[in-house]
């Protein structure tokens, strides 16, 4: 059993959505750069979130990114390079891609998608992040949004994915992106040590007070 297996067994986050009749959301939960030059796990996330909506049937959801960190060395905000590479790399329509520079915490990240979940009628909510930060995210989102579902970015996920048999050129650049943003080891293991660190620190402080102040911290140059 690999460690994808162990984590998400009897988990129905181990499969693809099944989509809803009415519109859902389907959100990119966002990913500090930090030192790294390239943020290869945003660009996972993202590209997954993209093979997710070209295999969605009628009605499309709508793709949702709200975190406000900024990437490169002209400081780009992370929503306006995602809602880019969504549109002109992946070929999502601008109409289904709801972007707003809000937040670098998870906890105010969810709280922003239930605001845009009601103003835009959304039924359900599926969120793509990786799967170190797949526990503590649908913890929150339990606490948030009844029924929203987290998906986490791995290739045996995008193996299950009924994509399009016209986009293989897209869809074998999606699998090269979540390919290259699957942590290495120690960097999983850092992740998920902080994960447990936010986790505790969530249940003694359930209002996220800390966890707020920890972003704005850790992410001083941060849009917010």
């Amino acid at each position: 059993m690999t460690d994808f297996d162990a984590a998400t067994q009897n988990s129905d986050a181990a499969h693809p959505p099944e989509w809803p009749e009415q519109p859902a959301g389907l959100v990119i939960m966002g990913k500090r750069q930090g030192t790294k030059k390239e943020n290869r796990q945003l660009w996972g996330r993202t590209a997954l979130a993209a093979a997710l909506w070209h295999s969605a049937p009628q009605p499309k959801p709508v793709v949702i990114f709200v975190a406000s960190d900024i990437h490169g060395p002209q400081r780009t905000p992370d929503a306006d390079a995602v809602k880019q590479m969504l549109i002109q790399k992946f070929e999502i329509p601008s109409d289904f891609v709801v972007t707003r520079k809000k937040t670098n915490c998870t906890l105010l990240e969810v709280r922003a998608v239930q605001a845009i979940r009601r103003a835009y009628g959304l039924e359900q909510i599926f969120a793509v992040t990786h799967l170190y930060h797949a526990a503590r995210s649908q913890r929150y989102f339990d606490e948030v949004i009844a029924g929203a579902a987290v998906i986490p970015v791995h290739p045996d996920i995008l193996a299950e994915i009924a994509f399009p048999t016209d986009l293989q050129n897209l869809l074998d650049e999606i699998q090269q992106l979540v390919a290259e943003s699957m942590p290495g080891k120690l960097d999983n293991l850092r992740e998920y040590l902080v994960e447990r660190f936010l986790g505790w620190a969530h249940a003694a402080d359930p209002r996220g007070r800390f966890e707020r102040r920890l972003a704005k911290v850790l992410r001083p140059g941060a849009y917010s």
